[in-house]
């Protein structure tokens, strides 16, 4: 074999398969919340919702809380791809587009029990989590703008006067209220 050829030990990081695992987990993570809540969430349910060993969770990320947020940040993820991909297909209309986003987010794969549940999880334990709130706040506050914006061009081109701001956040709240 020569010097070049040479293997290492475990996986290449990023390999497909760590990819994979980190997926499984954070499935499992979503499960964990759901059923024990965010703050009550061990190593141990979390492999057990996995089928893995507590210590396998250290070959893919630091800790648990690392595992935790990459599993919000995951679910995250989810919602700004399903509600941008909703918007996009309704056409360049903003009030079609506003229906795409409050439908989408009503829909899987945004809008399953589990994910309601780690929702729920992430805004009531995000006062107290500085990494959580963030989380948070990257995905709300591009949202309410992008909502407030088609708001703002669908009263205008209704010739109606609205606060825009207001409008997106109350949306939001809504429909985060309703998805509970």
């Amino acid at each position: 074999m020569h010097k070049a050829e040479k293997r290492t030990r475990g996986r290449p990081v990023g390999s497909s398969d760590q990819g994979a695992k980190r997926q499984e987990f954070v499935v499992a993570v979503m499960k964990a919340i759901a059923e024990h809540g965010y703050k009550d969430v061990t190593v141990a349910t979390i492999c057990e919702a996995a089928g893995f060993s507590r210590g396998l969770i250290a070959h893919y990320f630091p800790g648990k809380d690392a595992l935790l947020l990459h599993a919000v940040g995951e679910v995250a993820k989810d919602f700004e791809q399903a509600t941008r991909a909703a918007a996009d297909a309704a056409g360049p209309d903003p009030l079609e587009r506003l229906r795409g986003i409050v439908t989408a987010s009503f829909r899987a794969p945004v809008f399953t029990p589990e994910k309601v549940l780690v929702w729920v999880a992430l805004a009531s334990t995000s006062r107290w989590s500085p990494e959580l709130a963030e989380i948070y706040r990257k995905l709300y506050r591009p949202y309410r703008r992008g909502l407030a914006h088609l708001m703002q061009r669908t009263a205008d081109a209704r010739g109606l006067k609205i606060n825009p701001d207001r409008l997106a956040l109350t949306l939001t709240q809504l429909s985060i209220g309703l998805q509970i």
